[in-house]
């Protein structure tokens, strides 16, 4: 079994899925649940130091600048709700 196989980093010469998911294009599709158990399963993977680390990095940093980013525009939705009351 191969450290990519190991750590599920997806090869992008596979499929167009595992191309996108390679490059960290398929992060806007996914819904917020599927976000924050995929960044559940990577961050105890920055501890244990894979050789493949970066790009674990790399997508645990993508996640989170998604994640946040819908946080922040539905906490402004819902402000803009609550004004729309007064």
């Amino acid at each position: 079994m191969t450290n990519r196989m190991l750590f599920n980093i997806p090869n992008p010469m596979y499929s167009v899925q595992q191309f996108n998911r390679y490059y960290h294009l398929d992060i806007p599709d996914l819904t917020d649940e599927a976000i924050q158990e995929e960044l559940w399963s990577l961050r105890p993977l920055l501890f244990r130091l894979p050789p493949c680390k970066e790009w674990i990095k790399e997508r645990v940093f993508e996640l989170t600048k998604e994640y946040n980013r819908r946080g922040y525009s539905k906490r402004i939705q819902a402000r803009k709700r609550t004004e729309d009351c007064y």
